[in-house]
């Protein structure tokens, strides 16, 4: 028996060891995990440290000054990338255009009560650098917001002109300028076009007024210019059209109010997966005497289809004897075949010489499908020509 109590006795001390030696390994083992931990952590912070630096915000008080110009663009130029530059005060009188670096956002106290006055013959009174500079590819993005941009009628100075992709202008207020409210561009000042292109950028929620050209312009010579924004805008009182595409590829134009327009409502060239939706349009060409105008007019490209889609076309205040008056537009398809949908939408015109809707492909083909439109005081509700194939689609 003693010897059966000795060897377990022996047995039980060998486990303990056992356990013993295998307890402290698993902790080496753990502390080791540890540490590698703690080093990998700490390079990681450090590197991040470096790659993302904090985000300035830059105050820039407005005095209404002949000195505001040189004081705000030298905050913009010293500023770093991903700064926030803050345009604070009530009114900074710019005797010079304002040159705005890409990486930056640009920001007032609300949209009333931070105004940018022109004061000075100029070319624009904001501008991006790349367009100012003469790049010759987009500029970098950049946002503009909660401001007003107050020019004084001369000449023909636009509000802001990008050349950017990825623009943000939101809450701004652009008034009384002798050029175009707003212009996204793909040709810089010295009048040369970029060789890439310049996508996706937003404009919403802004008000536009007293344009003596339009009141947002897309200018594009190329095809560069697309895959845009322009949604719940306020745009009244354009001496020409209140919103004018040379290239409306991609664009999504809705929700937008216009009025008292002096030309067209919208005029949209190259339609292809455009859509056009939703938007108010009161009071279009209503004071021309001769020509054909257009609530919303467009052209065709071949390929994708695009929307025009319940949209509200009025003009509720008469219309001169002479002109014509077309609701909605479609003049031709540039080559192929174009595609498109008009549904939904409610017409209310003011001659016997007025159309409706007006589809036409021109000398190539179009098809649309049509559907669920509510037209009235109008001479013609709609008119087919040009090799236009128009069905109630299914």
């Amino acid at each position: 028996m003693a010897r059966h109590r000795g060897a377990a006795g022996s047995v039980g001390q060998m486990g303990g060891r056992t356990f013993g030696r295998r307890y402290w390994r698993l902790l080496v083992v753990l502390l080791v995990v540890l540490a590698v931990a703690a080093a990998s952590w700490a390079v990681s912070w450090s590197v991040a440290r470096r790659v993302v630096p904090s985000i300035a915000t830059i105050h820039v008080t407005c005095q209404d000054r002949s000195t505001d110009a040189a004081r705000l663009q030298d905050a913009i130029d010293s500023s770093p990338v991903g700064a926030a530059i803050e345009f604070q005060g009530g009114t900074c009188l710019l005797t010079r255009g304002l040159i705005l670096l890409g990486d930056r956002t640009y920001t007032g106290g609300s949209t009333t009560g931070t105004v940018l006055r022109q004061a000075g013959s100029a070319a624009y009174v904001l501008a991006s650098s790349a367009y100012a500079d003469g790049a010759t590819s987009t500029g970098d993005p950049l946002t503009i917001r909660d401001l007003t941009v107050a020019c004084d009628g001369s000449g023909s100075t636009d509000g802001i002109i990008v050349m950017n992709w990825q623009v943000d202008v939101e809450y701004v207020d652009v008034s009384g300028c002798g050029g175009s409210g707003i212009v996204d561009t793909n040709t810089n000042a010295a009048g040369r076009p970029i060789v890439n292109t310049s996508v996706n950028s937003r404009f919403d929620n802004n008000f536009i007024t007293g344009s003596g050209g339009y009141g947002f312009e897309v200018s594009d010579t190329g095809n560069s210019v697309t895959d845009g924004f322009l949604d719940d805008n306020e745009i009244a009182y354009s001496r020409l059209d209140a919103i004018y595409l040379q290239d409306a590829a991609g664009w999504d134009i809705s929700g937008n109010h216009l009025y008292n327009v002096g030309e067209n409502a919208i005029s949209a060239s190259r339609l292809f997966g455009t859509t056009i939706a939703g938007n108010y349009v009161e009071d279009f060409a209503a004071g021309q005497r001769s020509g054909t105008w257009y609530g919303i007019f467009g052209t065709v490209q071949d390929g994708h289809g695009s929307t025009i889609l319940g949209n509200k076309i009025f003009n509720d205040q008469g219309e001169q004897p002479g002109a014509t008056h077309v609701y909605i537009g479609i003049t031709r398809t540039n080559s192929g075949t174009g595609h498109l949908s008009v549904t939904g939408n409610v017409v209310m015109g003011d001659q016997r010489s007025d159309i409706g809707i007006s589809l036409s492909g021109g000398q190539n083909e179009l098809n649309v499908a049509t559907s669920g439109n509510q037209v009235s005081g109008v001479g013609a509700a709609r008119v087919d020509a040009g090799h236009a194939t128009v069905n109630g689609g299914s």
